[in-house]
């Protein structure tokens, strides 16, 4: 392994900043992780931030770590993925002046001027995105408004991937992918949307050139080479992409047809298309894909990882040791259903004009006061947890099927995914086999196939999946997909009221 050139793969998610590094055999030698803070700037929770220094002082302490405790080493190259709808807007010098995470709301203030301009089904038809609060045009416009000197003071904007680009080699690129997600990029002509640039009176200037993940965009400055300790003269910077396209390059859903659920803080739920359908529903977003002609039609689930570590944070109890052993120690004990427990934290089908209403969180179950009713424990309220939100990516991997031409190859990876017991009921609730690489860190896997590609290493992604790549594989089990069957119209039942409290 140590013979092997490797690659620095950098991944900033939703909540962390994660450095890998790769060899060129797709092999995941080391991973550095660090949490990142998000600053709220208001009472009603909104506007929120990032604190800039202190993301790229973890990128680059991330990346002396993985430097210095994995000598020898040749890196020979370096690229990234990011949070897709976080936005950092650059000062005439190349200052950050902004940065925002994918949940910042502070354009819930200008959408109107948004829709002023545009109706709800122009804009879409442009974008395939919605709801204007979410991105990137509604947060220049609520700078426009809100504080007119720092938006004059704009050079450029970037998405969260192009400026981790940008700090190493200092040269400001976007691709198909980061900028698909800024509301201001025409999805079927591929190319910044005049239409809404003219519309709102913006600098075209300020918009980065726009180009294929996998580029070569230049070189590690000369400055971090001596930081990071690299005794290399030069090392090329790949251009990256948005961390759910790094993940369904590298769980290997490349292909027309492929579905890729991507188990994050979220679980993005995509299609992959050969030309860029869009939703005449307005609901269910179209993208660009990392491959060359390949696009995506995305549902997401809700906040999946999100709920699953909150509930392992509030019962299950660290001090009696690992939490994920425990889970699963529960799961073996308890059946499918977990004795009529249902859980309801937020995973659904994705609803874009339902964005802002708030749900309440619920658990249902078997009150202590039916008598001969074996009461609900822990367990069951876990597997209750893991199976609804299972439920919630069925509820969507259903609906963008009505756009696949055949049955689709299924493919998952992400945190969750470590969890053999949680793919395998995954499997049974969606009743059909799961794909799972067996490296689950595929953002990684797949910013390290963009790099591979960008040297000019492999000529296409299906070689290298071909070639590197290996899959754990999960078949259904017929009887307990039935009996899913039954427990999710009960799910689903009690949702319906559920969503009315």
């Amino acid at each position: 392994m140590e013979n092997y050139n490797k690659i620095l793969s950098i991944d900033v998610s939703s909540r962390k900043v994660k450095v890998g590094l790769v060899s060129d055999k797709l092999e995941l030698m080391s991973v550095y992780a660090r949490e990142y803070e998000i600053i709220n700037e208001d009472i009603n929770g909104f506007a929120k931030r990032f604190d800039m220094d202190n993301i790229w002082d973890k990128i680059k302490d991330g990346i002396k770590n993985i430097i210095k405790g994995n000598k020898p080493h040749k890196i020979i190259g370096i690229s990234s993925c990011g949070q897709r709808l976080a936005t950092i807007f650059l000062d005439k010098e190349g200052n950050e002046i902004y940065g925002g995470p994918n949940t910042d709301m502070r354009g819930i203030d200008s959408a109107y001027l948004i829709e002023d301009k545009f109706s709800e089904e122009e804009l879409f038809h442009i974008t395939a995105h919605s709801p204007s609060l979410m991105f990137t045009l509604a947060r220049l416009l609520w700078f426009q408004e809100e504080q007119q000197e720092k938006f004059e003071q704009i050079g450029k904007i970037l998405m969260l991937d192009d400026w981790i680009g940008y700090k190493l080699s200092g040269l400001s690129f976007t691709d198909y992918t980061s900028i698909g997600e800024s509301q201001l990029f025409d999805v079927k002509e591929k190319k910044w949307s005049n239409e809404i640039i003219d519309t709102f009176n913006l600098n075209p200037e300020i918009f980065p050139e726009i180009i294929d993940s996998g580029t070569i965009t230049g070189e590690l400055k000369s400055d971090l080479l001596k930081e990071f300790d690299l005794k290399q003269e030069r090392i090329p910077i790949i251009k990256g992409c948005g961390d759910t396209q790094a993940n369904l390059v590298g769980m290997g859903a490349i292909e027309a047809d492929d579905i890729g659920i991507s188990l994050g803080t979220t679980t993005p739920v995509n299609l992959v298309v050969n030309e860029p359908i869009v939703d005449p529903n307005l609901n269910f977003w179209t993208e660009c894909h990392v491959v060359k002609d390949k696009w995506l039609i995305e549902a997401n689930a809700g906040g999946t990882g999100r709920a699953y570590d909150w509930f392992k944070e509030a019962f299950v109890p660290y001090s009696q040791g690992d939490v994920n052993e425990i889970i699963k120690n529960f799961l073996s004990k308890v059946k499918p259903g977990a004795g009529s427990t249902f859980t309801y934290l937020g995973p659904e089908l994705m609803a874009v004009k339902d964005q802002t209403s708030i749900k309440r969180g619920v658990f249902v179950f078997q009150p202590p006061s039916m008598i001969g009713e074996e009461l609900p424990k822990l367990e069951n309220f876990a597997r209750s947890v893991i199976e609804g939100i299972c439920f919630g990516i069925l509820e969507n991997y259903l609906a963008l099927q009505q756009f696949s031409k055949s049955k689709p190859t299924t493919f998952s990876a992400g945190g969750m995914s470590k969890s053999k017991e949680f793919c395998q009921i995954l499997a049974n609730i969606l009743n059909t086999q799961i794909k799972v690489p067996y490296i689950r860190d595929s953002a990684f896997i797949g910013t390290t196939i963009n790099t591979l590609l960008g040297l000019k290493s492999y000529s296409d992604h299906k070689k290298i999946i071909r070639d590197l790549m290996k899959f754990e594989i999960f078949d259904v089990d017929p009887s307990i997909s039935n009996e899913y069957k039954s427990i999710y119209s009960q799910w689903k039942n009690i949702k319906n009221k559920v969503d009315h409290l």
